[in-house]
């Protein structure tokens, strides 16, 4: 019963972060509201027995890649952006269909799923989110995409780095 109330705040706890991570104007209290959001999560992950998943996303997202956007937030300041007329304003009605239709299509999907614990009870996972089962993962199961994912992350930072050489080539050295 008590994991089921913990399980209850936590859930609330991501819901209504998320939603003041959408809904607040300033952007660094909408970077801590995705914090409590991510830690939020990460509790989850521990009622889960997850704990080196739930150590994961507190280190890596709630602690670098948050900083990371608070040092942006920073560095580029709070002033407001010249705003203008929309030109997507039009579309707006064409959005919101859309949106809806991808929901009724989700829900239908689910509806006629045949995944495990959908409409029985799951199946009982005894070693999941532990650092053996990932790393049997890694390099039993997904292995290619594990190697596909480093090869694109290589790329991306060799051309940081080139576009950054452009850049400081192009101010003369700055």
């Amino acid at each position: 019963m008590g994991e089921r109330i913990f399980f209850a705040i936590a859930a609330f706890g991501v819901i209504a972060s998320a939603v003041g991570v959408i809904t607040l104007r300033n952007p660094f209290r909408a970077a801590v509201a995705l914090i409590v959001s991510l830690l939020s999560v990460a509790l989850i992950f521990l009622l889960e027995r997850a704990p080196f998943v739930a150590m994961i996303q507190v280190i890596v997202y709630a602690g670098a890649v948050v900083v990371l956007f608070l040092f942006v937030i920073a560095y580029l300041g709070d002033k407001p952006p010249a705003v203008g007329p929309d030109p997507l304003a039009r579309y707006q009605v064409l959005a919101w269909l859309v949106i809806i239709g991808l929901g009724i299509e989700g829900f239908l999907a689910l509806g006629n799923s045949r995944l495990p614990g959908i409409r029985a009870n799951p199946f009982q996972v005894s070693d999941i989110g532990s650092p053996r089962a990932i790393g049997r993962a890694f390099l039993d199961s997904f292995v290619a995409e594990f190697e596909g994912t480093s090869l694109v992350l290589l790329v991306a930072a060799i051309g940081a780095v080139l576009l950054a050489r452009r850049a400081v080539l192009g101010e003369r050295g700055r």
